[in-house]
């Protein structure tokens, strides 16, 4: 199966406009929301079931679409379902100061939920990033933003 390039890991100079930006986001998106890619669309997930985070994450651990243009980006989920629902997902930039890449989506998670998955991505952006570019494994990933406070595994105890 072909895989759609036009929006994996673009190269832009800053003077692209931002509708261009936006227009690649929008690419993204119909990719991964198309069933077709259901099963092709490569993804390290932090399920809510298992972890402390309000909702799910999605993590670029093949560094398939770390690149949006000039922006690095992870994948949250704007319900706090413990299913994954790849309807209800938009992109955060991985920066000091996160942003919610996409307007007019309706999140259904509070303020102090959002807060807490931007907290995430400011703490452990350099972490997110060595992982999307195959320089740390899942294993150290999981170690290193455990140590930082974040835990992953299953929060019930079972």
């Amino acid at each position: 199966m072909a895989r759609a390039n036009i929006f994996i890991k673009c190269k832009i100079k800053s003077k692209i406009k931002k509708r261009i930006i936006k227009k690649w986001l929008k690419r993204f998106i119909y990719y991964y929301r198309k069933p077709s890619n259901e099963f092709g669309f490569m993804v390290l997930s932090f399920i809510r079931k298992w972890t402390y985070f309000p909702a799910n994450i999605f993590i670029d651990d093949g560094g398939l679409w770390t690149n949006i243009g000039n922006k690095k980006i992870i994948l949250f989920q704007t319900n706090n379902d413990e299913d994954r629902d790849f309807n209800k997902i938009v992109p955060m930039s991985i920066e000091n100061e996160p942003k919610i890449l996409v307007k007019n989506e309706k999140i259904d998670l509070n303020d102090s939920e959002v807060e807490q998955i931007n907290n995430f991505v400011s703490k452990c952006q350099i972490e997110i990033i060595q992982l999307a570019d195959d320089k740390i494994s899942k294993l150290e990933f999981s170690d290193k933003i455990r140590n930082k406070g974040f835990f992953y595994g299953n929060k019930h105890g079972d």
